[in-house]
């Protein structure tokens, strides 16, 4: 499938490069091409060897590359053994609750900015979504918890039980957005998102919220060409091929399709 790309830059934080056309078609009849948008990454890595390594990428400003990055803004408090840590100051090795039972180490943590007043119009960064804390339950002292659009939360319910065998699924924060519990915001200024791969696909707590980890999902490979599926692995020097994302800790389900198995 061919990859396709931003048509214009918008973002400080991108970057374009030039295809030069008229070498391929008289000036008349020059193609309107697309210049391929490229953002800035920050991985830092636990390698196999128990080293950590940080690395900067570029890479497509598209939803693939930009979904490994932007689940957790700067200052979401993610649990650990020792106590909620921010999430900018996890460093690969550390270890985090999940949800499921035994702490994981982090293996793997992406991040990119997010410039609000120059989204890039095909971007999945349009915003971030804040998920109001409830001031009822322990979790409500650590505040309002701020997510990237492609994070998902684990949802649970028993009726999930009942009619597809598992009890707890994953749902895309930005299908909860409610203009109540869970809005739509624009920072006034640019904000560092982050993403975190544990040693297996988890779901973790921010700020009380149960989280997953970062996971490509099922059959994406099977989506890319060869350039991008390499470019996309090299964000990920721990591993060698997309199997060795493992397997999905939780199904993934969108609000609609939840509440028809859950309300009916």
């Amino acid at each position: 499938m061919a990859h396709q790309l931003s048509p214009a830059l918008l973002s400080e934080n991108t970057y374009s490069l030039p295809v030069k056309t008229d070498r391929f078609a008289p000036s008349q009849e020059r193609s309107q091409r697309t210049q391929p948008l490229m953002r800035k990454f920050e991985i830092a890595t636990l390698l196999p060897c128990g080293d950590a390594r940080t690395s900067h990428h570029l890479a497509p400003a598209t939803d693939l590359f930009e979904a490994t990055c932007s689940a957790f803004a700067r200052g979401a408090l993610i649990s650990t053994p020792m106590g909620p840590v921010a999430i900018e100051d996890l460093y690969p090795g550390d270890l985090v609750d999940t949800v499921d039972g035994d702490p994981m180490p982090v293996t793997w943590i992406g991040s990119t900015s997010f410039v609000p007043a120059q989204a890039l119009p095909t971007s999945s960064l349009k915003g971030l979504v804040r998920l109001v804390a409830d001031g009822y339950s322990n979790s409500s002292a650590l505040g309002d918890l701020l997510l990237g659009q492609n994070a998902r939360l684990l949802q649970s319910s028993p009726a999930l039980k009942e009619k597809i065998g598992v009890g707890a699924v994953l749902t895309p924060v930005r299908d909860l957005e409610d203009g109540f519990s869970a809005f739509l915001v624009s920072p006034p200024s640019h904000v560092r998102l982050f993403h975190i791969r544990t040693a297996k696909h988890a779901a973790v707590y921010a700020n009380g919220r149960a989280v997953e980890t970062y996971h490509p999902g099922k059959g994406v490979e099977d989506l890319l060409g060869n350039n991008i599926r390499s470019l996309f692995l090299s964000l990920f020097p721990d591993i060698d091929k997309f199997e060795d994302f493992g397997a999905l800790a939780y199904p993934r389900m969108s609000k609609d399709t939840l509440e028809s198995l859950t309300l009916n």
